[in-house]
């Protein structure tokens, strides 16, 4: 069976590393460094080795000019594109109207079927209360103009470094929410959405499942395969509590996205992330340093 590549859960490829994505499918293969075990492991990009490339990213604008080329390698493309213009929380993301725009582009391009958009995590504090979100749900959905027909949601996570993150940079801390407020703030945006024929699903927060919200799936391979008409992976393999997500190869790291995202639970510091942009080479083997190819790497499996 042929890998689903995920680009990436860790960072944001299309938006920071596009160049780099190019080069790497070119050459047909890429380096990921495990990020619990640190090992160095070799992923094939080769055509015939690649069943889909789903995307995930803020900022698609850098990757726009570079789709024909990766169709060429890699024709199957799906799209996570995540809009909140939270701009309190993400320091670096483009306006939600620049945002809205190629989202746009993107389904008209391929097809609302091959996008779907993520307004997550809902971030409350004592200067975002639920009302802005439900305010800025709304004037998304009026732009969107029918091209938008699946969201995902959930409530941000209170990570040790996300709680770090917001008193640092943002003198704001998250305001607690009972499962059910979230509950009721989740249906009345699912209430909005649905008049605007877009469905909603809840990602990783099992507790928000209704009738009119179900369970995200964000890799699902039998989607795919009907999407793509072709077999994709379809084995579970969730990466947390309540992911119901299918198998895929990651192939970004932790601690390389510039969006500045205070919520973020893949960045331990925006400024190391910055840094590591920064220094970023896109003719680099591997996303966030050159690897020694003479070095024994483990394969992928």
């Amino acid at each position: 069976m042929r890998k689903v590549i995920s680009a990436s859960r860790r960072t944001d490829i299309p938006a920071f590393y596009s160049k780099w994505l190019v080069n790497r499918l070119k050459a047909g293969y890429v380096f990921v460094q495990h990020p619990f075990t640190r090992r160095m492991l070799h992923v094939s990009l080769k055509p015939e080795d690649i069943s889909a490339i789903v995307f995930w990213s803020k900022n698609y604008s850098p990757l726009l000019d570079k789709l024909q080329t990766i169709e060429r390698i890699s024709p199957n493309l799906f799209f996570h594109f995540t809009i909140t213009s939270a701009q309190e929380l993400e320091l670096n993301t483009p306006h939600f109207k620049d945002a809205i725009r190629d989202y746009i582009f993107l389904a008209k391009r391929y097809s609302p079927s091959r996008i779907i958009w993520r307004f997550d995590p809902i971030c409350i504090t004592e200067n975002t209360p639920f009302s802005i979100h439900e305010e800025r749900f709304l004037q998304y959905i009026d732009l969107f103009n029918g091209h938008a027909s699946m969201c995902i949601i959930s409530f941000v996570q209170p990570y040790k470094k996300v709680l770090n993150n917001l008193r640092k940079y943002a003198d704001q801390t998250l305001c607690e929410q009972t499962f059910e407020d979230k509950r009721k703030y989740a249906l009345q945006l699912a209430m909005h959405a649905e008049k605007k024929n877009i469905q909603l699903f809840a990602c990783c927060n099992d507790y928000l499942l209704s009738r009119k919200i179900l369970k995200a799936r964000c890799i699902d391979g039998n989607y795919l395969t009907r999407v793509f008409r072709s077999p994709l992976e379809s084995h579970s393999a969730p990466s947390r509590k309540h992911c119901a997500c299918t198998k895929s190869i990651d192939i970004g790291a932790y601690n390389t996205c510039a969006h500045g995202c205070l919520y973020c639970y893949a960045t331990m510091d925006k400024n190391i992330a910055l840094g590591v942009v920064g220094a970023h080479n896109p003719y680099w083997n591997a996303l966030h340093k050159h690897v020694d190819e003479t070095t024994i790497c483990a394969p992928s499996n």
